[in-house]
């Protein structure tokens, strides 16, 4: 596992309202030209994957890392929610291994 923290993104979540909300595909683009735009590749990588197995609720989002929890977020919409994922990622990242982010919570995107 690479030594900075890994965001998972299906790219296999279908929207099925018509407005993109579920479209896993522009989820992960959004995340990663927003990565780039802010200059965070040295703070954590950025991966598509076929599927995370989450079908029924996409978007689908997955923060692992070496001595670190895994977080799984779902229903993540792909629109409105892409600076939320980035904003996640951070403080994902900033945790030191084995630290736990305080109620599983993560910024922007747990309610």
């Amino acid at each position: 596992m690479s030594r900075t923290p890994l965001i998972s993104i299906c790219r296999r979540c279908e929207d099925d309202d018509g407005h993109d909300a579920g479209n896993g595909e522009l989820l992960y683009e959004q995340v990663k030209a927003l990565r780039k735009k802010l200059g965070l590749k040295d703070l954590f990588d950025v991966e598509g994957v076929r599927c995370l197995g989450l079908c029924r609720s996409p978007c689908n989002v997955m923060f692992e890392g070496k001595k670190r929890s895994t977080y799984v977020r779902t229903q993540v919409h792909a629109v409105l929610e892409a600076e939320a994922v980035v904003q996640a990622a951070r403080a994902y990242a900033a945790l030191e291994p084995g630290e736990e982010l305080s109620e599983r919570r993560l910024p922007g995107l747990s309610d």
